[in-house]
């Protein structure tokens, strides 16, 4: 079949485009560069250029099967710095390719949505895909749009779709020089000797899933014969900070000054994703636990060249 992986040069969709590769399908990669830590792929097809360029997209989803939308603009601290850029770069976005998607006939879309920002503070743990959703950031509102207009493309235009909501992914290739992603950027200043800075008392807990395990539930939902579905992509645990950083210790073997900072409202305190519906339909596994993953990113994170 033939994919087209919209971000597929970014940290997640650099990891779709090697599952799909693997699993022996045509790849061809729109975004807005190359990646960052790997050469050009053998056998990919590059388009450079931004989503909100509509021409492009058109002549990019010609005989397209199967669309992955990996991209975001913004993270839950950044949308809230500016509203109208997250909605603008994301949600309009989002709306145009999935019109163009639907003109071109495109037979399947996948959605990498939030895990944690589209339900909010939770009401109930572990957090199944039908718990409420009351986001507390721009992001998960604007997540959250994004999947109801899906959904409306999908009823109108007959196009089918599922929908990814992810814990936090974490891994190699992950920018640890960025302010996205705790324990590639824990790992980063690990690494340069820096203070790591925790958001109140450490005691924050989220659930964390390893790059590849995520990549491969993605690549699951576009073959899958279910459709029309949201699945939760996660470990099932809770993982503090101060857990991650025990870890971090025991992996790299360095002292670490810890410095705690007043927590951001915006960020969800609680977060452990039921992921009993995904096993079942996508026959998801995690493979790779919290060690062994930070163990990965380690290895990664101390040969960079910066």
């Amino acid at each position: 079949m033939e994919y087209l992986i919209l971000g597929g040069n970014g940290f997640i969709g650099s990891y779709i485009v090697d599952e799909v590769l693997a699993k022996g399908h045509n790849v061809t990669v729109l975004d807005i560069g190359p990646e960052k830590y790997r050469e050009p792929l053998p056998g990919v097809k590059y388009i450079f250029g931004s989503i909100d360029n509509h021409e492009l997209l058109k002549e990019t989803f010609l005989n397209k099967d199967i669309l992955i939308h990996s991209v975001s603009t913004t993270s839950p601290f950044s949308s809230n710095q500016n509203i109208e850029y997250d909605i603008q770069s994301n949600l309009i976005n989002a709306i145009n390719i999935f019109k163009i998607a639907a003109v071109s006939k495109v037979k399947r879309i996948v959605y990498l949505s939030s895990g944690g920002a589209i339900y909010g503070e939770p009401t109930s743990i572990p957090i199944t895909e039908n718990h409420d959703t009351n986001p507390i950031s721009s992001y998960g509102i604007t997540k959250l749009a994004i999947e109801k207009y899906l959904k409306y493309f999908s009823l109108n235009f007959d196009i089918e779709y599922n929908i990814i909501r992810p814990s936090n992914p974490y891994g190699p290739r992950q920018n640890p020089f960025s302010n996205q992603g705790v324990i590639s950027v824990f790992l980063g200043k690990v690494l340069r000797g820096e203070t790591i800075e925790i958001w109140g008392d450490g005691n924050i807990a989220k659930d964390y899933i390893f790059i590849s395990d995520l990549a491969s539930a993605i690549y699951n939902a576009s073959i899958s014969k279910k459709v029309s579905e949201i699945y939760n992509i996660g470990s099932s645990t809770f993982i503090s900070l101060n857990d991650i950083i025990d870890v971090i210790k025991k992996v790299t073997g360095k002292n670490i000054e810890v410095k705690h900072i007043n927590s951001n409202k915006f960020d969800v305190q609680k977060v452990c994703l039921d992921i009993e519906k995904a096993k079942k339909d996508l026959l998801f596994e995690q493979k790779t636990g919290l060690l062994d993953g930070i163990s990965e990113t380690w290895n990664f994170v101390k040969n960079i060249k910066y």
